[in-house]
């Protein structure tokens, strides 16, 4: 009797303590999800408020009457202020314990400089102060947002960066399906006011996250090697990694933004609207979510090294796909090169940048790479395109990008593969030591 009442006070003890297990699971699961959830409502409206501006641009400015070599000098000088931009924004995440304040600081500052873009009708100098503006606050959060989903997933948070990106391509898509109808209807007059309501929602999406106080455990143990900025940018210029990362980032994303900055001209030359111009975002955007989605299951079989050089190469292929497409519906069917080229690269460049500089310099290094990607090969693109474009006219101008294109994979995997002829190397990773 004494025994079985022993076993008895055990079943007992042990009955509490797996259902405690299985309701802090259960409350874990539902964290998760509602992490997954917020953070996927961020990523889906900053990408629709993306959308509905920077893509239209170079279209609003045709609507203002600005010719093609005006158009592209404004888009070079958006793009020098967004390269000066980014890596300060880096800088400032990398000092900081919480991001909330600072990104709806600039969020609500883009929503102010939004409201001058209607005037630049009439004014160039407007249009070009907008542009600066816009350039220097919600565009230049671009990278960000992934940066700082990383860094939650750092600090704890059971978050899923290919399931929440993956929202953001989404909606990006719709958007840029529907809002291109919208234009064709109703004008351009309507995107300033979509613009700051859809600011508005990034907003209180952003607000609906709830940060860690605590510094994370890497930065506790590097917090005395804070950097200003440019010792952080004299440090990671010592790295070779990371230098061949920013000239093929340069080269490729020079062809990939001087292609994308024309495409509605080029999809204009044979025969589209702006319906086609955001069917063709439609297709490129959902192409991106089996590649995000699918990510995980990718790098188990491959480097992250070897996966960001893909993502180059498909790049390049995009670039080629533009360029060289002889009807409209085919050139909207190619969009879905988009997946493993971008797609692929949203990750890649997430977690192949941590890998090889100090992790106090994370932010700083990868808004480097965003700005040479989105700005100083931008700059260069937009002031190329504007020039060749007028003067070979806009296919011959394009097909010159697949080779710069091209070249940037080339500098990223040539010095590996090289290498590799005399053995193949661990894990695909690169040696540059000489």
């Amino acid at each position: 009797m004494r025994r079985f009442l022993q076993d008895a006070v055990r079943w007992t003890k042990w009955r509490k303590n797996f259902c405690a297990a299985a309701a802090d699971g259960a409350k874990e699961k539902d964290l998760c999800r509602l992490m997954n959830l917020k953070f996927g409502l961020i990523q889906a409206s900053y990408w629709m408020t993306y959308c509905v501006m920077f893509t239209y641009l170079v279209p609003l400015y045709e609507s203002f009457g600005y010719g093609e070599f005006l158009s592209g000098v404004i888009a070079m000088i958006g793009t020098a202020v967004l390269t000066a931009a980014q890596p300060l924004w880096g800088v400032l995440c990398d000092r900081v314990k919480r991001i909330k304040p600072v990104l709806v600081a600039v969020l609500l500052a883009g929503a102010g400089a939004a409201l001058l873009l209607p005037l630049g009708k009439g004014s160039v100098a407007v249009t070009v102060t907008a542009v600066v503006l816009l350039a220097a606050t919600t565009q230049s959060l671009m990278y960000l947002f992934d940066t700082w989903s990383a860094r939650l997933q750092r600090e704890g948070a059971r978050l899923s960066f290919g399931l929440t990106r993956s929202c953001g391509s989404v909606f990006y898509a719709l958007t840029a399906a529907f809002f291109g109808l919208a234009l064709d209807r109703f004008g351009f007059s309507i995107m300033t006011p979509v613009f700051i309501g859809l600011s508005l929602c990034v907003i209180l999406a952003v607000l609906a996250v709830k940060e860690p106080r605590q510094t994370s455990p890497a930065r506790e143990t590097e917090g005395a090697a804070q950097a200003d900025f440019w010792p952080a940018v004299k440090r990671l210029m010592t790295d070779r990694r990371y230098l061949c990362l920013l000239v093929a980032t340069f080269l490729t994303f020079f062809g990939s933004t001087g292609i994308m900055l024309f495409l509605p001209l080029r999809v204009a030359e044979i025969g589209g609207g702006n319906y086609e111009y955001g069917l063709a975002l439609l297709v490129m955007a959902f192409s991106e979510v089996p590649a995000l989605l699918l990510y995980r299951r990718f790098s188990a079989r491959f480097s992250t090294w070897t996966l960001h050089a893909a993502a180059l190469f498909f790049t390049a292929v995009k670039v080629a796909a533009i360029a060289l497409a002889p009807s409209l519906w085919l050139l909207i069917a190619l969009m879905v090169v988009q997946g493993p080229s971008n797609g692929v690269y949203l990750t890649t460049n997430v977690r192949y940048v941590p890998e090889i500089v100090e992790p106090q310099l994370t932010y700083t290094a990868q808004t480097v790479i965003g700005a040479v990607a989105s700005g100083a090969a931008g700059i260069a693109s937009s002031l190329y395109m504007g020039a060749a474009v007028e003067r070979f006219g806009l296919q011959t101008a394009m097909i010159t990008l697949i080779f710069i294109a091209f070249s940037g994979f080339l500098v990223f995997a040539a010095p590996v593969l090289a290498r590799r002829k005399g053995g193949k190397k661990k894990h695909d990773q690169p040696d540059f030591q000489l």
